[in-house]
């Protein structure tokens, strides 16, 4: 029988977030590129990797999951716009694969807080009659 976490369509966009997240920290881990604020990225993918298990975890307390997500979603952004301003001399398929991932777990996240607003719209109408 499937845990509770999974009846709902949020957390499979959270599930695939952290697999995302996973896969673009660990190409950023392959990748040995001589770069000043190589740390500050990998601190940024931990967090949000961190955030979007957090998030998924707290399956019960949508207003949480909903700051954690924009929380998230935020960061990611900060990621993908330091690696365009900071890595674009690097031509590299690496980066273009690493992007790749950063932005579909950005829309994933996105596609989660809309489908956590859409639960919480539903239990206030109900909590009106």
């Amino acid at each position: 029988m499937l845990n509770p976490i999974f009846y709902r369509i949020q957390s499979f966009y959270l599930f695939i977030s952290i697999v995302l997240s996973n896969i673009s920290l660990y190409l950023y881990l392959q990748k040995k590129n001589p770069f000043f604020l190589k740390k500050i990225l990998l601190i940024f993918l931990i967090i949000c990797l961190f955030l979007s298990i957090c998030s998924f975890l707290s399956f019960k307390k949508r207003k949480l999951q909903i700051f954690l997500n924009s929380f998230n979603i935020l960061l990611n952004s900060i990621i993908f716009i330091l690696k365009i301003i900071f890595f674009s001399y690097y031509p590299s398929f690496f980066l273009i694969k690493m992007n790749f991932f950063i932005l579909l777990s950005i829309l994933f996240l996105y596609l989660s807080n809309k489908s956590i607003k859409k639960d919480l719209e539903l239990i206030y109408s109900m909590n009106r009659i």
